[in-house]
Formats: C-alpha cells, structure tokens, sequence
C-alpha cells in the first residue's frame, strides 16, 4: 500500500505526479464521451499508452532517473496540444481545464524536485576536475569524519559525493575550508543515489538553518561556489581557445 507524508517534499512531488495522472485520465475519459469514441480500439491502445508511459514516469521518479525530465517535457507537450484542442476546437472547456491542472501539477512537481536534493546538476561530459566548482569537505558522522565534495549548492541543500554510505535522514555536519576560513554547518541526508562501480554514493544534503551565523555561512558557502563556477567556466574556455 502507497503511503505518502506530505510533510515531505519529495512525497508531495510523488502525490502531485499522482494526481496529473487521475486528471489526464478523467479527461480523456470525459473526452471521448463527448466524441462518442468510448471503447473503441482507438480509445483502448490511447489508454493503454497512456498507463504504461505513466508507470515508466513513476517508476523514474521513484528511482531519480534523469529520463524524468525527458518524459516530464513530453507529458507537457501532450497536456499543452490536448488542452489547446478541448480549448479551440472542441469547445470542451471543463476537459480542458482538467488537462490544465495537470498541468500545473507537473510544473510544480517539476520546481521542487529540481532541487540539488533530487536532481542535482551535473555536467556529466566534464571529466576534467580542474574545471569542476566542487568544494572539498569533511563530513562527520556519529563522530567519525570521512573526505566528500560538494557540488551544487542551491535552495539551501547540496549534492554531496561520498564513498562512505549514509542513512538518508542522518543528520551530519559539513567542514569546509575556503579562503583561509574554516567552518561547520549542519545537514541532513534526504536523498540517495548508488552509484556506477568506482563512482562515490551522491547524496543530496538539506542544511539545517538554526540561527543567524548558520545561515550567514551558507550563504557564504553558496557565493563562493557560485564564483568558483564561473571562474572555472572562463578558464575552461580559456583553456580551449589556447590549444
């Protein structure tokens, strides 16, 4: 049985993903009552299609594959052209705006997953790690410290590589040392992904904000890793155009 907390971000994502899927349904449904076309073959293969694409979909956020935002575009793509068409040319405004909701479901689905807690942003062609902004740290956990990096800072949540595994939902504290300064912040584990043979455990971390001077640090951490990107991206260019 689905048990979903909707105090819980990514449960709120499964639970909007849940109810696009309930909307795309209804409409199709009630539109093709309003064609007649109910329990033809046509009707029935568009149904089927339409419930194994939703369990791929599913099945790719369940798992943080990255074909969810393939599959997120061309959901978007069909809920546009089907909403457009009950619109202007079927004059089927109530099926239109079922397709509207799902919609808008999928867009906010879409802004919360993206953050670095689920769908960290990698610039998977880039090997070279004279080019990567990732932060070297220490990570401390039930007071054993392990060596990680950390990449994509945004929203207030990291990705962390690590090759040690962690529990999601341990709280650990982040060591960083830049510019000369040295700190601590608090997080919590929230996401997994296991990785390729070779490749070190991503996790994506959310910082715990408790007062003022944690959230001057991240803030702090957060401009600097902004600055290295950009700093790293002209030098890779740089790079380029003098070979």
């Amino acid at each position: 049985m689905l048990k979903l907390n909707l105090q819980n971000s990514y449960d709120k994502v499964k639970f909007l993903t849940i109810l696009q899927f309930v909307f795309v349904i209804m409409a199709f449904v009630t539109e093709a009552f309003l064609s007649q076309s109910v329990l033809n073959f046509s009707f029935i293969f568009q149904v089927i299609v339409l419930l194994v694409s939703y369990n791929f979909y599913y099945s790719a956020l369940n798992n943080l594959f990255y074909s969810y935002w393939n599959m997120s575009v061309i959901f978007s793509i069909y809920y546009l052209v089907s909403m457009s068409r009950n619109y202007l040319v079927l004059k089927n405004p109530m099926v239109g705006s079922l397709f509207l909701l799902s919609l808008v479901f999928l867009a906010i689905a879409c802004y919360i997953v993206s953050s670095p807690l689920y769908y960290p942003r990698f610039h998977w062609w880039e090997y070279d790690f004279r080019f990567r902004a990732d932060i070297r740290c220490w990570i401390e956990v039930d007071g054993k410290q392990h060596r990680g990096r950390l990449s994509d800072l945004r929203r207030g949540a990291a990705c962390l590589e690590l090759f040690n595994s962690i529990s999601v939902g341990h709280p650990i504290l982040v060591s960083v040392e830049i510019l000369n300064q040295s700190f601590t912040l608090m997080a919590e584990v929230r996401s997994k992904r296991e990785p390729i043979i070779g490749r070190s455990i991503i996790y994506g971390v959310k910082f715990i904000n408790s007062d003022l001077e944690q959230r001057q640090r991240l803030k702090f951490l957060t401009n600097y890793w902004n600055e290295s990107k950009k700093i790293k991206v002209r030098n890779k260019f740089a790079a380029n155009i003098k070979s």
